[in-house]
């Protein structure tokens, strides 16, 4: 999802599906339920692209909230300015709620596990002391507690030395009979843990697919949507007398001349797993293709309640909006037609519009998505 989009020409599209149809045919397939080699895909035209961009960002702090001025163009050249401000406030409070501390996940763990291993130390302590208490080797098998955590237990066998070996013998046989109720209790623990850790990170915005944990897109659109309406007023302000797809290009040329940049994995020593919330996005003028297509998706459904659908292919990520495309070219799910939008940039792609790169995995299939409303 890290791959800016810049515009490249049919022929070199050729060579490029070349190189990319031997490692696709070797491990074709969906990554996901939601995958759909039915998709309806047809492909668009490729034109040259002579848009060209204004880059202008201009930024004002304040004690209370960063005052924004972006200048952009749009498909016909034609230049756009809005003033927005973003409140330190709003920035801060989609931050924190996002991302997580290794530190704080562990802590997290251990005070919600701490009660259950207590318990299994009592447990096990019990079940070996009914052992010894059965045998009639008792009196040479001991049980030392070190703390409330642990105990250990162990032969004394002083006289007469020639039964050391039944004794060892017996005192083997009950630990194999610990290890096996141990063994129980460890598993109800790594269960329980298990569960604790997906929550954990649920909280944190991510979500698992598989074991893998990833962005929770859907809650960072809806969580941030309230955050950017006020941009979304701004931007319409002076637009009034745009149609639909008029006011859906100048938003997408907004966004795709904001800076193309990756976020790291961590920062600040938080793992934000190389994404930066819709507030970050904008207050820095900066974002990769999922920071500015969730940064797009919060702002655009302020404006209309139509679905989005986040495209995940391999190292990238693109958008479609549930709005007929401007010609033929389109993509349908579950019966409804979404124009499809590069919201990466840096290069001016209109709607209806996706690099070659895009193309290739949505004709394969190999794409994941995720509907917003």
């Amino acid at each position: 999802m890290k791959t800016p989009i810049f515009h490249i020409s049919l022929a070199s599209f050729s060579m490029i599906s070349l190189i990319l149809l031997s490692s696709f045919m070797s491990s074709r397939g969906s990554t996901d339920t939601n995958s759909s080699k039915k998709s309806g895909f047809v492909q668009p035209e490729q034109k040259e692209s002579s848009f060209q961009n204004l880059n202008y960002f201009e930024k004002r702090e304040t004690d209370i909230e960063y005052k924004l001025t972006y200048g952009w163009k749009d498909y016909t050249n034609k230049e756009h300015s809005m003033d927005f401000p973003i409140s330190k406030k709003q920035l801060v409070n989609a931050e924190n709620e996002f991302g997580y501390y290794p530190e704080e996940l562990r802590k997290y763990l251990e005070e919600r596990l701490q009660g259950m291993r207590g318990e299994m130390i009592l447990a096990l302590k019990k079940f070996t002391s009914q052992l010894i208490a059965k045998s009639k080797y008792s009196q040479y098998i001991l049980i030392e507690e070190i703390d409330a955590q642990n105990f250990v237990y162990k032969i004394s066998v002083s006289r007469p030395y020639s039964l050391y070996k039944e004794v060892k013998l017996e005192f083997d046989r009950i630990r194999s009979l610990l290890a096996a109720e141990q063994k129980k209790y460890t598993k109800k623990i790594d269960e329980k843990k298990e569960k604790l850790r997906r929550d954990y990170f649920k909280k944190r915005g991510f979500r698992f697919i598989g074991d893998k944990i990833g962005v929770n897109y859907r809650r960072s659109i809806i969580n941030n949507r309230p955050r950017l309406k006020h941009v979304m007023t701004a931007l319409k302000k002076n637009n009034k007398k745009l149609s639909l797809h008029q006011f859906m290009s100048l938003m997408l040329a907004f966004i795709q001349e904001i800076k193309f940049e990756i976020p790291p994995l961590q920062e600040n020593k938080k793992f934000i797993l190389e994404f930066w919330v819709p507030p970050k996005v904008l207050v820095y003028n900066r974002g990769d293709c999922d920071s500015k297509g969730v940064t797009f998706a919060s702002m655009w459904t302020n404006f209309k309640r139509y679905p989005v659908i986040l495209i995940k292919i391999p190292k990238h990520i693109f958008i479609g909006l549930a709005i007929p495309s401007f010609s033929e070219e389109g993509f349908t799910i579950n019966g409804l037609r979404y124009t499809l939008c590069e919201v990466t940039g840096p290069d001016k792609m209109p709607p209806g519009m996706i690099a070659p790169y895009s193309r290739f995995y949505l004709q394969g299939g190999q794409f994941r998505y995720e509907m917003v409303r």
